[in-house]
């Protein structure tokens, strides 16, 4: 048999990787989980601070615990204090902590999995080398940019990046051009290995970090300015691959459901700002129904195991 002119390139080695304390074992467990509900692909959790139970329990399903990557330049009183913000400096640190994978996929301890096809779509999106990331503009919310009026005809921008990059000291110029700009979530993410926005990310980082209450939120202003200032490709997706509400369950499936109609089911689901659900099971939020209704529910991934009678 005469070879092929063009002999297909072997599958690129994928990841899917997040980081936790002890205190987001449990909510990385269920991430854990309804990733293998839909696919076998290989997970990684940065430690920044489990337990030794916690260390082999996940040893003994096969995950990967990373150290996290903590350059010269970070602020060490600030990881003293609040260890677990060493997972977000590692986020623009990932093609160099893991050589042997070819796409990384980043999902915070928050989130969940619901969909499948979410993670084959944003491994499919991240092969072209740009940053596969989700905007975050649509249903979210009503208003797209933060303000406050001043006085008729003069208002104040207060949107993420212009906060962010005012705390950063950067200069005016920077702060006029991404002020205005959607913030890239950084909490759901895709990156080939070699894609050039690494390098881009960490010369942001190493000027950001440094300074004085930006290593919480260094992770998704140097996104922003590797995409808004520099250029860097990146590629969108829509909300329902980093799907932070507003919340809609469809009876009919027993799925949370996206705002906008047809209201498909969510891919995968972000608890950002849910500090009493990501507590506690027992603690639920009452969201409407695609049929009319509204249920109480907790957004966890064993919330709603359990309210579809799955749990346990």
């Amino acid at each position: 048999m005469t070879p092929p002119d063009h002999p297909a390139s072997p599958a690129a080695r994928r990841i899917i990787v997040t980081g936790c304390d002890h205190a987001y074992f449990e909510l990385v467990a269920e991430l854990i989980a309804s990733i293998r509900d839909h696919a076998d692909t290989t997970i990684g959790v940065i430690d920044c601070g489990m337990t030794v139970a916690q260390r082999e329990r996940l040893g003994a399903q096969g995950v990967l615990v990373l150290a996290p990557h903590i350059p010269d330049y970070a602020p060490r009183r600030a990881l003293a204090k609040r260890p677990s913000l060493a997972i977000n400096i590692s986020k623009l640190w990932l093609d160099q902590m893991l050589p042997d994978f070819d796409l990384i996929l980043w999902l915070d301890a928050d989130t969940w999995v619901q969909d499948g096809q979410a993670l084959e779509r944003m491994f499919e999106a991240a092969m072209s080398r740009t940053l596969a990331i989700v905007p975050e503009i649509g249903a979210k919310r009503a208003d797209l940019l933060g303000v406050r009026w001043l006085c008729p005809g003069w208002m104040q921008i207060r949107s993420f990046l212009y906060k962010n990059a005012t705390r950063a000291r950067l200069p005016f110029a920077i702060r006029r051009r991404i002020g205005a700009k959607p913030l890239l979530n950084a909490g759901v993410f895709c990156l080939h290995r070699h894609a050039p926005i690494w390098t881009v990310l960490r010369q942001w980082q190493a000027l950001i970090l440094p300074r004085r209450h930006m290593a919480f939120t260094q992770d998704q202003l140097c996104m922003a300015l590797a995409v808004y200032i520099d250029g860097q490709p990146v590629t969108f997706l829509d909300n329902s691959h980093n799907y932070i509400g507003p919340w809609l369950l469809d009876e009919a499936t027993g799925m949370l459901a996206n705002l906008f109609f047809p209201h498909a089911p969510v891919g995968i689901v972000h608890m950002a700002s849910q500090k009493a659900m990501r507590n506690a099971l027992e603690n639920t939020l009452a969201i409407p129904t695609v049929q009319g209704g509204t249920v109480a529910v907790n957004l966890r991934y064993g919330g709603m195991r359990a309210l579809s009678g799955r749990g346990g």
